[in-house]
């Protein structure tokens, strides 16, 4: 039976029997952990309010070989997001959010770069919640690209020519990025500002990334949410779990 301590983000919970949880969290050591929580549905028990969505922890659990489920002994608060889990369009982006770490991220494989981008998106929307959409495009986009899902932004996906300078980007049938001469004025054209964003992403942090993309149009933002959700949808073969519509900043 091994212990493990670790760093975690609490993403989701259900009801188990009538006093536990099952309690599904992306930790930084090994990957995403399923764990009960034995007691945690009385009145009085010993993890409090650590359970709650998106809360960070240290989180200390014990596995037995060739069992699904872990047993979670203690949750410390690193970090409690109560200020925003009260607003029903965050927490909807953050479940949302959290829908996405589950689909992409295999049980128990280690990855401190999609924790640390986890982690850093919803310091973001905490900081400033009037920017979730912008953060949640921001998320989509890394999601994609660490689990090997997001095309080059900087070559053309036929010809491999470099797209930095070209006009008339376009999008192939796959959703790849394809140069003027290889779709020949045929296809959707990708505007040049939403291209520009997508590759912003690549050097900013959401926070950054957010506070940088506030003056684009809803057009813009409405045709970068388009985007991604054709990508993530190609990708599942399926829409996610939970349902988000692009909301235009107020």
């Amino acid at each position: 039976m091994a212990i493990t301590e670790t760093e975690a983000i609490v993403i989701r919970s259900y009801n188990l029997a009538e006093a536990d949880k099952i309690v599904v969290c992306l930790t930084r050591s090994s990957g995403l952990v399923r764990a009960v929580a034995k007691g945690s549905r009385k009145l009085k028990n010993r993890f409090g309010a650590a359970l709650e969505p998106f809360t960070v922890l240290n989180l200390t659990y014990y596995q037995k070989e060739n069992q699904e489920l872990a047993s979670m002994r203690q949750a410390e608060i690193l970090k409690s997001n109560f200020n925003i889990s009260g607003e029903h369009d965050i927490l909807t982006g953050l479940a949302y959010m959290g829908d996405l770490v589950v689909e992409f991220s295999p049980p128990h494989q280690t990855n401190d770069k999609l924790f640390r981008m986890v982690n850093a998106c919803i310091e973001a929307v905490a900081a400033s919640p009037a920017d979730l959409q912008l953060i949640l495009r921001y998320f989509e986009v890394w999601i994609l690209r660490l689990e090997g899902f997001f095309p080059d932004l900087r070559r053309c996906a036929d010809c491999q020519k470099s797209l930095t300078g070209e006009k008339g980007i376009s999008l192939s049938r796959e959703l790849g990025l394809l140069c003027r001469q290889c779709t020949q004025g045929m296809g959707e054209v990708l505007s040049s500002k939403a291209y520009e964003r997508l590759c912003a992403t690549q050097a900013l942090g959401p926070a950054v990334f957010a506070q940088e993309s506030r003056g684009l149009s809803n057009k813009i933002q409405s045709e970068l949410a388009e985007l991604m959700h054709r990508m993530l949808g190609r990708v599942l073969e399926r829409r996610p779990r939970v349902q988000l519509a692009f909301q235009p900043r107020a």
